[in-house]
């Protein structure tokens, strides 16, 4: 899988995790979440987010 296809998403190096974007009529997908983390290294987790305020609240406080 490409990144291109991968939702979008933001690092916490520091805590090593990814957090995606999925919005509210997403469905979540634990396939896909593996496949996404395999762009990743293997001892990062992923974490999936609905709410778009949220998510861009948590990316601006990470930078």
């Amino acid at each position: 899988m490409s990144k291109e296809n991968i939702p979008p998403h933001f690092v916490l190096s520091k805590s090593k995790e990814v957090i995606f974007y999925l919005g509210k009529g997403s469905v979540e997908l634990d396939n896909e979440l593996q496949a996404w983390m395999q762009e990743f290294p293997s001892d990062y987790k992923g974490m999936l987010i609905k709410s778009a305020c949220l998510f861009n609240k948590l990316k601006e406080d990470s930078r």
